[in-house]
Formats: C-alpha cells, sequence, structure tokens
C-alpha cells in the first residue's frame, strides 16, 4: 500500500551482475577493459531503470587483489566450492525475497573468460594430463572451453534445487577472445525489453 504523500517510483524489475561488471579493479592484474565499470552495460541498465545488484567476487574475497590469474581446474576443489556456495545462497536469498515480493528477476549476467563466473567459455588447460600449479615460471597452456566456471554452475544448481528455474542467464565477454560485447548488450537488452 502507498503511502498517500509518498511517491514511489521503483520499476520493479532487478539485474543480478557478476562483481566485476561494476568493479573492474576486481579483476585479476592485467584484463581490466575498463577504468570502473563497464560503462555501456551499467548505463544501458541505468537508462532502462533497472535495479542492479552486484554479486560478490569469489576470487577476490577467497584470494584478494593480488592473486595469479588461474584455470577451472585449480578453483574446482572442496574449500573454494564451498567458499562459493556461502555466496550462492546469499545471493540466491535475495533474488528469492524479490521473487516473493512480486518483483521481475530480468536475468543473471555472468563474465566469459573467468574460471569461476564463467557461462559460456571457461579457461582449462589445454592438455588435460598436464596439472596447473606449481611455482610461476611454469604456466602449462590454456584454452577456451565451452563449458561453466565454478560459481556459475553453484549458482544455477542452488536456483534449480529452490525452484527458481525460469530467470534467464547471459554472458559478458571478458575480453574479445571470447565474445563480443555489443552481442551480450544486445541479449541483455533482450531480457530487459521481454515482459
Amino acid at each position: 500500500m502507498e503511502h498517500p504523500k509518498v511517491s514511489d517510483n521503483r520499476s520493479e524489475k532487478i539485474i543480478f551482475l557478476s562483481h566485476c561488471c561494476l568493479n573492474q579493479n576486481a579483476k585479476v592484474r592485467g584484463i581490466a577493459s575498463y577504468p570502473g565499470a563497464i560503462t555501456p552495460l551499467i548505463s544501458m541498465l541505468l537508462e532502462e531503470g533497472i535495479g542492479i545488484i552486484q554479486m560478490p567476487c569469489p576470487e577476490m574475497t577467497y584470494l584478494g587483489n593480488m592473486r595469479w590469474g588461474q584455470v577451472k581446474d585449480q578453483y574446482n576443489n572442496p574449500m573454494f566450492r564451498r567458499h562459493c556456495k556461502c555466496i550462492v545462497d546469499t545471493v540466491v536469498d535475495q533474488a528469492e525475497n524479490y521473487i516473493q515480493c512480486g518483483y521481475q528477476i530480468v536475468g543473471f549476467v555472468m563474465m566469459d573468460g573467468s574460471p569461476v563466473c564463467g557461462l559460456n567459455r571457461t579457461p582449462r588447460p589445454k592438455d588435460s594430463n598436464v596439472l596447473w600449479g606449481g611455482m610461476t615460471w611454469y604456466i602449462p597452456e590454456s584454452e577456451y572451453l565451452i563449458e561453466g566456471g565454478v560459481y556459475s554452475e553453484i549458482l544455477q544448481e542452488e536456483l534449480k534445487k529452490r525452484g527458481i528455474e525460469n530467470i534467464p542467464f547471459v554472458a559478458s565477454p571478458e575480453f574479445d577472445e571470447v565474445g563480443e560485447l555489443d552481442q551480450a548488450l544486445d541479449a541483455i537488452k533482450s531480457l530487459i525489453i521481454v515482459e
């Protein structure tokens, strides 16, 4: 019920973003495409009146800002999966509460190219027989495979477990090798326009 003297202009539309969409400073050094936020994406969401929820960065909250770039295999361990599950529980609690209150969750925007938040493209060892790990002067080759990152998988599993399966997932590319930003923006825009 609205207060007779207060105007409430909320859109009741929410989108969840991978942390680095709003904060490029959280990325592994050397791969930030923007000084702060992914400006074209954030500008579009603000213009459309979409509420933005920034999901915590599992990599940043686990290893901090001076971490090395890694592949999915290094993060796919019980300790890091438990860390992601704690973050996912809080994120899905928020999504579930917004849905209970009649809001529309227009989607989740993940970050292709990330070993953790990748949706469609995730770095893996080029040779599956070679283990990643050890000293930094020996880094095997990697490639981007068509699969999700650790956090993305856990997030989708939890949503399914709670019966929230109708929320679309799309990905913004971390860099050109894994996709085009214009295509990602078109996909995100289509989520916003659909009623």
